[in-house]
C-alpha cells in the first residue's frame, strides 16, 4: 500500500455507510481499491491478496459478492 491507514477505522461502520449510499459511491469505493491494488506492481500480489480476503469470509459473504464479477455469457 502506497499509503498506508495511519489511523483505527470502524471498519463495520463504515461497511454500513457505504452499503447504505448509492452505487455511484459503492462503485468509485471499489475502483479506487482495484486502482491501488494494481499499483503495487503484479497481478500475482494482487491475487494473492484477494485470495487471503477471500478465506476470511463466509460462503454466504462469497455468494453475495459474486456478482460483482458477473459478465453476460457467465450462464
Amino acid at each position: 500500500m502506497r499509503m498506508g491507514i495511519k489511523k483505527d477505522f470502524d471498519w463495520e461502520y463504515l461497511g454500513a455507510v457505504l452499503a447504505q449510499d448509492g452505487d455511484d459511491t459503492q462503485a468509485a469505493f471499489f475502483k479506487a481499491f482495484i486502482k491501488e491494488c494494481k499499483s503495487w506492481g503484479t497481478n500475482h500480489q494482487v491475487e494473492l491478496q484477494l485470495s487471503h480476503i477471500n478465506s476470511l469470509l463466509t460462503e454466504d459473504e462469497k455468494e453475495t459478492l459474486k456478482m460483482l464479477s458477473y459478465t453476460a455469457g457467465d450462464d
